[in-house]
């Protein structure tokens, strides 16, 4: 698959989603440029997203810490995460970020084929099962695989289309069928999953 190739089928589902289309919107990056991360390394980020989300469930950075290391997953941290993590005092703008992991956490399992959810589907129930706290992630984390390139590449493609609509939607004052958060937090984990190149914290999201 190409960019093309995935720009038409997008556009095409959108339309048939009863989502705004932008048909100015350029082309996702061809497929010979990404690199994509392996099944471990996605594995691993989402156990460690699955433990720093905890900020915006009420959590103190001594417990999300406290947790990351008792099961060895304290140097994946990102930078920014270790930074958030030292802080005496989180303010909102912190806990809301770390609310939206959930969905970072999400795209990382779908890409794994862990989660059947559709692009503009909540949630299931059953994400956090796949990453149980206090148990060891690391068999996990080894047995982990991912989807066909193509399909991880065409939910990349879709997504970014999808946060594009949501923005402008935002913008224009109209109803949009999904949070424009959510889209943008799934977007980032599998921007990141399909080998944009860039480190997690610094994944572009424009649109």
């Amino acid at each position: 698959m190409n960019s093309a190739e995935a720009k038409s089928l997008n556009e095409h589902w959108l339309r048939g989603s009863g989502v705004t289309v932008n048909p100015a919107l350029p082309k996702s990056e061809e497929p010979a440029v990404l690199t994509p991360r392996s099944a471990e390394k996605v594995a691993t980020r989402a156990w460690v997203l699955s433990y720093v989300l905890g900020v915006g469930m009420g959590r103190s950075a001594d417990e999300v810490l406290d947790h990351l290391r008792a099961v060895e997953l304290l140097d994946f941290l990102t930078p920014r995460e270790r930074n958030v993590l030292r802080k005496p005092k989180f303010s909102h703008s912190d806990r809301a970020w770390a609310a939206c992991l959930t969905e970072a956490v999400h795209g990382c399992a779908w890409a794994m084929g862990l989660v059947e959810t559709g692009p503009l589907e909540k949630c299931p129930p059953t994400l956090t099962s796949h990453f149980p706290h206090g148990s060891d992630p690391f068999p996990s984390i080894r047995a982990a695989r991912l989807r066909n390139f193509d399909d991880i590449y065409l939910r990349a493609d879709l997504n970014y289309r999808l946060h594009c609509s949501a923005r402008q939607a935002r913008f224009d004052g109209s109803r949009f069928p999904f949070p424009e958060a959510c889209i943008q937090a799934r977007r980032h984990a599998i921007d990141w999953i399909v080998g944009i190149p860039h480190d997690w914290d610094d994944m572009p999201l424009d649109t």
